[in-house]
């Protein structure tokens, strides 16, 4: 990708919350068997630092991860985030998925709880999925899995019912990380029954008993919560 030459900030501490542009060093780093980092959008790794990429504002978080808040309209996949993904091709093998970044990604047949060459999930074209990425290479397509680390589903898979739409990166990584964005959720569940689930890639599913209350969820995310 494009290379951006190295800027140090004088006179203080890069933190978390502060703003930071493309070249400049966020944080330095050295990656060990105690200490793994796990960057998100905006951020890489490279001669012992941490390095924006693009503009954005630094986000951490306890156990390695660092992101930048960006607001982009295209995703940027990164292993280890989930995603909401669209099924635009069925092979014998592989699920090619459409989550909305530069590539398609691929998701295996046999990435699922359970699967099996003989009880293989039965997705089709239009098929939403809640996956995570398990690699990403700008190489090559990055791919997905329906199944954790020990190879439990733990609330990925296909997605049945409710209504997905679209919203900006920047407000899914908030969704998922913002304690008021969290806050606004769980009070407005005392009143509404429904399940969300927020993908990193800007996609954003809501299942709720009846399409009134699936608007005014709608409405909460992309109004008060966006701001």
């Amino acid at each position: 990708g494009q290379s951006y030459p190295r800027v140090a900030r004088m006179g203080a501490q890069i933190r978390a919350d502060d703003s930071v542009l493309p070249g400049e060093c966020a944080a330095a780093a050295s990656p060990s068997a105690h200490h793994v980092l796990r960057l998100g959008d905006g951020l890489r790794h490279e001669a012992g630092a941490v390095t924006a990429t693009c503009a954005g504002t630094l986000h951490t978080r306890a156990g390695g991860d660092a992101w930048l808040d960006v607001h982009v309209k295209r995703y940027s996949p990164a292993a280890e985030e989930t995603v909401l993904g669209v099924v635009v091709e069925t092979h014998a093998e592989a699920y090619t998925v459409d989550i909305a970044a530069p590539t398609r990604a691929t998701l295996p047949v046999l990435a699922f709880e359970g699967a099996t060459k003989h009880n293989r999930p039965k997705l089709v074209v239009g098929s939403l999925v809640h996956a995570r990425i398990v690699e990403a290479n700008g190489a090559k397509e990055p791919v997905l899995s329906c199944v954790d680390k020990v190879g439990h589903a733990g609330g990925l898979g296909a997605l049945t019912g409710g209504c997905a739409f679209l919203c900006s990166t920047h407000l899914s990584r908030r969704l998922l990380t913002h304690p008021a964005a969290s806050a606004a959720l769980e009070k407005l569940g005392e009143s509404i029954a429904f399940e969300i689930v927020v993908g990193l890639n800007g996609r954003v599913w809501v299942n709720a008993t009846t399409a009134a209350d699936t608007v005014v969820i709608q409405n909460l995310l992309l109004g008060r919560l966006a701001e």
